[in-house]
Formats: C-alpha cells, sequence, structure tokens
C-alpha cells in the first residue's frame, strides 16, 4: 500500500489537471456564446437602423403628397410637385390578352415567385423587377405615363368577370386580398393593379413643361414613379400604417439593445472619468 503523502500527491495532481482541463475548455465555449450574442447584437443594431431608415423615407414620402400643389389642369408653367384629382380616361382597349376578359384604360402586371419559409410557402413579389404596364390614362386632360407606378388601390380581383374563361382555374388566393393568377405552379404568377375609364383617382406627380413626369421616391433614387390611389387621403392613410409597424418594430428592438447601450454609456463614463481624474 502507497504511502499516505504520495497518495495525498497523487490525488493533487489529478485535481490540478483536471481544473486546467476546464480551463482549456471553458475559453472555447465563452468564445462561441460572445460570437452569437455579439452577431444578435449587430442584427439588432442593422434591423433597428434600418427601421429608422423605412420610416425616415415614408415620412418624406407623406410630406411630398401632403405638400403636393392641387391644381385642375395643367399649364406649361406648372412646375413642381402636383396632384390631380379626377375621372381617368381612355380608350378602355387595353387587355392582357389572353388572360384578362376585361378592358383598362391603365394596367400594371407585378411578376410573384414562389418561395418558401419557416413560416410556410407562398408567391413573393420581385419588388426589384420593373413590372410590366400598358395602357394610356389621362386625368382632367393631362397624361399619366410612367415605366413604373405606386398603386394606393387594391389588387384587380381576379374571378370569371374579369379573368378569360381557361384562365379561371389558374387563378391563386393564398392571400384573399392580392389575388393572382398562377403562369407555372409553385414558381410564378402575376398580379394586377388596374384602373377603368371613369374611376375616380389621385395623381401625385412632377410637372415639368405641361406634362406629368415620374420622380424618385425618397431612399430609392433608382426607382421612378408617379403616385396613384382612390383619394389623396389614402395614400397619407397606408404611408402612416407603414409608418406606425416600423416604430413597433424599431421599438421592439430598442427595448432589447437597451442593456447594451447602458453598459457602453456606463463604459465611456468611466474612461472619461478616469481620464479627467489622473
Amino acid at each position: 500500500m502507497a504511502p499516505k503523502h504520495v497518495y495525498q500527491y497523487s490525488h493533487a495532481r489529478k485535481k490540478k489537471a483536471s481544473k486546467n482541463k476546464n480551463k482549456r475548455k471553458t475559453p472555447k465555449e465563452s468564445w462561441g456564446s460572445r460570437f452569437w450574442f455579439g452577431f444578435l447584437k449587430a442584427l439588432g443594431f442593422v434591423v433597428l437602423l434600418g427601421m429608422i431608415l423605412l420610416y425616415g423615407d415614408s415620412a418624406r414620402l407623406t410630406s411630398i403628397i401632403l405638400n403636393a400643389t392641387p391644381v385642375d389642369q395643367l399649364t406649361d408653367e406648372t412646375t413642381g410637385m402636383v396632384k390631380l384629382e379626377g375621372q381617368a380616361e381612355g380608350t378602355a382597349a387595353f387587355t392582357d390578352e389572353g388572360k384578362l376578359r376585361a378592358h383598362f384604360a391603365l394596367i400594371q402586371k407585378e411578376t410573384f415567385y414562389w418561395q418558401c419559409s419557416k413560416s410556410g410557402c407562398s408567391y413573393k413579389r420581385n419588388e426589384d423587377r420593373k413590372p410590366e404596364v400598358s395602357g394610356l390614362m389621362g386625368v382632367n386632360g393631362a397624361i399619366v405615363e410612367s415605366d413604373w407606378f405606386r398603386f394606393y388601390s387594391d389588387w384587380l380581383p381576379l374571378n370569371a368577370s374579369t379573368v378569360d374563361a381557361d384562365e379561371v382555374p389558374n387563378i391563386y388566393e393564398g392571400d384573399s386580398s392580392r389575388p393572382l393568377l398562377v403562369e407555372s405552379p409553385k414558381e410564378k404568377a402575376y398580379g394586377y393593379y388596374a384602373v377603368s375609364p371613369g374611376d375616380h383617382v389621385a395623381v401625385i406627380a412632377l410637372a415639368r413643361d405641361g406634362r406629368l413626369e415620374p420622380f424618385a421616391l425618397p431612399g430609392e433614387d433608382e426607382k421612378r414613379v408617379i403616385l396613384i390611389g382612390t383619394s389623396v387621403e389614402r395614400m397619407v392613410s397606408e404611408e402612416r400604417k407603414s409608418q406606425i409597424v416600423y416604430l413597433i418594430i424599431g421599438a421592439v428592438v430598442a427595448l432589447m439593445l437597451l442593456p447594451t447601450v447602458i453598459r457602453w454609456i456606463r463604459g465611456l463614463y468611466r474612461k472619461i472619468h478616469g481620464v479627467v481624474h489622473r
């Protein structure tokens, strides 16, 4: 049997080795935790910044809508942002040939692609792809023409009265407020905004040399549009609803980041306080 002091020495060495082993593991675990915690914080600040920018862009667009000069008729001297309200004029000769039954003065066809996520699969609009715009519409004698419109109105209802009989089976109503016409199942579909002759519309555009021209959206310099809605009030209401969503998301993220910001402020205060008292 080994002497007592040899046993104690051996036990102490094993204990020390075990402690050193645990110490070697700890940095790996803490590094992983710090990495993911830092990543989540960075992601939170990115989301917060995004919400601030989106809110600012929407607020500026709301200001443009509210401050646009209301005019009844365009003249060669009319310049700047203007808003016209009146009955849509057009020949009612346009339709998406072979798909839509009705005729419209103006129609904008937007592309949707099938996408899947954790919440499920559905058709998602391609926000970057320029839509197909056809037709020629006028309001109070002014021609409303652009490569891209932003609509503040409902999507065109797709049913037996608006869609050709052969296309009715291809109607997708996954979102009842936004019916789509499927071109390739679980691949591509189309949604439509349309204006019929005689519809009451409100138009916000840039007036120049007696013509209406598209203008750049705040925060999207390359996206030049003309705004079309059923009324100016609806335009403003929809923008303010978006702003409320941005504020709510931003506030939730800001509350989650508040402890981190407080720690940073305290650390900065200690550094400044330490420098002052040296």
